[in-house]
C-alpha cells in the first residue's frame, strides 16, 4: 500500500505541475533529454516529498523532516539549465538568498518567542497562523514574505523547461503551506480528520493557482524587467516583512 501511495503521489504531482506538456529540447533538429535538466527535474520532484500537506511530510517515512525541501529545491534551482537570458545565475542566487534570509528571520523569531516547531522545518512556520493573539499581527509580515518570494522566483521560472515547471509547482506549494492560513481557520467546527483533508486540499488548490496564474503568466515580464533596481525592491519588501515580524510582539 505504501508503494502504491507514493506512486499515486508522484503521478498527481507530475500531472498537476504540467511538466508533461513541456516539449523536449531540440538540437540539430533532433529531440533529446538533457542530463542536467533531468537531474534538476528529479531534485524538484524529490523536494515535494518534504511538503507537509497534511501537517506531516511524506519524507517522514524515510526518517527526514520537511527540512529536506530546502536542500533539494535549492540544488534543483542551481542545476537549472541556463535560460539564455541575462544574469541567469544571479537571478537564481537572489531567489535562493531571499528565501534563506526570510526563513532565517522566521526561525530566529520562533526561537526567541518559544514557538513550537522544528527548526529548520516548514510545519512550524505555517502553524504560527494558528496561535491565538499573534497570528493576526503577523499578517503584514507573511504578506510581504509571500510577495517577496514570488517576485524573486518569477525571473527564474521558464515555462518551456520541465525542471523549472516542476520546481515552480514545488515552490508554489511551499509558499502556500508556509505563508497562507490553513482552511480550518475559515471553517471552524470541523472534525480533526476532516480539517486535515480540507487543509491539504486547500493548500493544493492555492499552489496550483500560484503556479498556473502567477508564475506562468508573469515570469517573462519579470525576467525582462529584472535589474538591480528589481532586486533592490525585492530586498526592500523582504526587509519590511522582517520588520513587521519582529514588531508583532
Amino acid at each position: 500500500m505504501s508503494i502504491l501511495a507514493f506512486a499515486a503521489y508522484i503521478v498527481i504531482v507530475i500531472t498537476a505541475s504540467g511538466t508533461l506538456r513541456c516539449p523536449l529540447i531540440e538540437k540539430d533538429g533532433r529531440k533529446y533529454i538533457d542530463r542536467r535538466n533531468t537531474a534538476a527535474w528529479g531534485l524538484a520532484l524529490l523536494s515535494t516529498f518534504g511538503l507537509p500537506w497534511s501537517g506531516i511530510p511524506l519524507s517522514s517515512y524515510f526518517g527526514a523532516g520537511s527540512w529536506m525541501w530546502f536542500p533539494f529545491a535549492g540544488i534543483s534551482m542551481c542545476a537549472l539549465r541556463d535560460d539564455g537570458r541575462k544574469w541567469g545565475w544571479f537571478r537564481r542566487f537572489i531567489a535562493i538568498a531571499n528565501v534563506a534570509a526570510i526563513m532565517t528571520a522566521i526561525y530566529l523569531f520562533m526561537y526567541e518567542n518559544g514557538i513550537p516547531g522544528d527548526i529548520p522545518g516548514i510545519e512550524g512556520v505555517g502553524a504560527i497562523h494558528s496561535l491565538e493573539g499573534i497570528s493576526k499581527k503577523l499578517i503584514p509580515a507573511y504578506l510581504c514574505f509571500l510577495i517577496s518570494c514570488t517576485v524573486s522566483f518569477l525571473p527564474v521560472y521558464s515555462r518551456l523547461e520541465r525542471a523549472s515547471v516542476m520546481l515552480s509547482f514545488s515552490y508554489s506549494s511551499f509558499l502556500t503551506i508556509a505563508f497562507l492560513p490553513p482552511a480550518r481557520m475559515l471553517l471552524p467546527g470541523l472534525m480533526p480528520g476532516t480539517a486535515i483533508i480540507m487543509d491539504a486540499a486547500a493548500y493544493f488548490v492555492w499552489a496550483l493557482l500560484i503556479h498556473i496564474f502567477i508564475m506562468d503568466s508573469f515570469s517573462e515580464s519579470a525576467a525582462s524587467a529584472w535589474s538591480y533596481s528589481y532586486a533592490a525592491l525585492n530586498a526592500a519588501v523582504t526587509a519590511a516583512g522582517i520588520y513587521f515580524l519582529f514588531a508583532a510582539v
